[in-house]
């Protein structure tokens, strides 16, 4: 029977002597107009990064068949005969895109693209319906009825590939947005529960000292241990507000240096001084090796010493009782480098990569909120200079290696 007019082809119209043998003197349908302009065709790289699966489904075998013939090249093409058959499949495998006919025997294009919009599984797959039934009024039919296209025959192969691989492209680009924002969702969820439980942790030994002591006349040994549990543990508390900070300026971009020429040497000194207790604690013998000669770069000496402080605590921290951490201070070329290296849990090749990502921990980390390298690397960046790990594994111990760009070394 002649197709409707008008129709909505937007390629150019093929001569009548170029329809296929076995034609003539029939209107072009549908599918001898998409192989006359087979050579408009996207290549089969086009958009997607792999074959997308499309559920075809169409009552006319001629038209299934063309149809699987040009969108092969691009995607893997499923093809039933009818709506009953494609929610069999469909519920077998969730496809990509769905590719329907309307006016089908049975279950029609409307009826089917109900009962996959009902299916949770199948509620978000892309659909696009095909029809004879020309004018403005099936088109607002049938999107109305919650199709995302709607083609009228006759159309072009070219723009019936372009809108099946755009509406493949934008679904992948909807799932994967969705995808990354329930990552943060739940990335945010986690940090929340960490920041608040090592936030609590320290205020627990504070309120439960304090409370002893107004409970109870304590001797002077009880109190000494009191005050010094209750003292380490805000400074504890006060470190990690003020990494949270620190973080949150970072992101922002808000972190200034007040730069002068800091001697390294009385850096690293300082920042031993800060863990002695934790490292006296442990029995942990701390070997240092400073170049005799002042080494001098320009940077804050706070931060400086904030990164030193940093990655001397992190080594401590995961250095087993009467363990051994080493620290050294040396010239390489035109860059002063400061190596802290530990006898401790070590780093396994897994997490090695993300050893200095915010909020990032690794499994047999013991607490914290895993800000501290991320910071030091952040400062060091600052300096302009970098800041490296190294890791034979878990069990082995860690190396840290800093270079900063050096002012000058007296000799």
């Amino acid at each position: 029977p002649p197709i409707p007019t008008p129709c909505r082809s937007w390629g150019p119209r093929v001569p009548h002597e170029r329809l296929p043998k076995g034609f003539p003197g029939i209107k072009q349908l549908p599918w001898q107009m998409a192989e006359a302009e087979s050579d408009l065709l996207p290549p089969a790289s086009c958009l997607l990064p792999s074959k997308a699966h499309v559920l075809l489904v169409d009552d006319n075998a001629d038209m299934r068949d063309y149809l699987t013939r040009i969108l092969s090249e691009h995607v893997e093409v499923e093809a039933v005969a009818d709506g009953a058959a494609a929610l069999a499949a469909a519920n077998e495998r969730v496809p990509d895109l769905v590719l329907s006919d309307v006016m089908m025997p049975g279950l029609d294009g409307f009826e089917l693209l109900k009962a996959l919009r009902a299916d949770a599984r199948t509620k978000e797959v892309p659909i696009i319906l095909l029809s004879a039934r020309a004018g403005e009024e099936s088109v607002i039919e049938g999107l109305q009825a919650g199709a995302d296209d709607y083609l009228i025959k006759p159309f072009s192969g070219t723009e019936l590939v372009t809108r099946v691989l755009a509406h493949l492209q934008m679904a992948h680009l909807r799932s994967e947005a969705l995808h990354q924002e329930r990552t943060i969702s739940r990335r945010k969820d986690e940090i929340l529960s960490t920041v608040s439980h090592e936030l609590n942790t320290p205020l627990v030994a504070i309120l439960g000292w304090t409370r002893l002591l107004r409970s109870s006349t304590p001797n002077p040994a009880m109190l000494m241990k009191a005050l010094e549990t209750i003292e380490r543990n805000a400074t504890l508390q006060a470190k990690l507000v003020q990494d949270l900070l620190d973080i949150s300026r970072i992101a922002a971009g808000k972190i200034t240096l007040n730069q002068e020429p800091v001697e390294l040497q009385g850096v690293i000194e300082g920042a031993i001084a800060t863990v002695y207790q934790a490292q006296a604690t442990k029995d942990i013998c701390l070997e240092c090796r400073l170049d005799p000669l002042p080494i001098t770069v320009q940077g804050d000496p706070d931060r400086l010493q904030q990164i030193l402080l940093n990655l001397l605590t992190k080594a401590v921290k995961f250095t087993p009782q009467e363990g051994r951490v080493k620290v050294r201070l040396d010239v390489n070329e035109n860059q002063a480098q400061i190596v802290v290296s530990d006898n401790g849990v070590g780093i396994s090749a897994e997490f090695l990569p993300h050893v200095f990502d915010t909020f990032r921990q690794a499994e047999n980390s013991k607490g914290g909120l895993g800000l501290g390298l991320a910071i030091a690397r952040h400062f060091v960046e600052l300096h302009g200079g970098t800041i490296i790990a190294e890791s034979s594994g878990v069990g082995q111990g860690a190396i840290f290696t800093v270079n900063l760009p050096l002012i000058s070394v007296n000799l």
